[in-house]
């Protein structure tokens, strides 16, 4: 089985699918038939190198949300 996995590297939602990707197939019976090939683009490319907003400010401002539903995104 072949599978494609585009990520952002900077992306910590990424990340997170990444290990959870990564574990997932650590316990999968078959994994020696797996190939995984990873791949990268920018999510968001005119995002600031750097920023002295917390990342839940950045996503609330981002997606008009509050920062409580920001917090509270899985």
């Amino acid at each position: 089985m072949n599978v494609e996995i585009w990520a952002d590297i900077a992306c910590p939602w990424c990340y997170i699918g990444k290990r959870r990707f990564e574990a997932a197939l650590a316990e999968f019976e078959h994994r020696g038939q797996v190939n995984v090939t990873w791949r990268s683009y920018q999510l968001d490319p005119d995002a600031p190198r750097t920023s002295k907003k917390t990342l839940n400010e950045v996503l609330a401002e981002k997606h008009g949300m509050s920062i409580t539903r920001a917090v509270a995104l899985p």
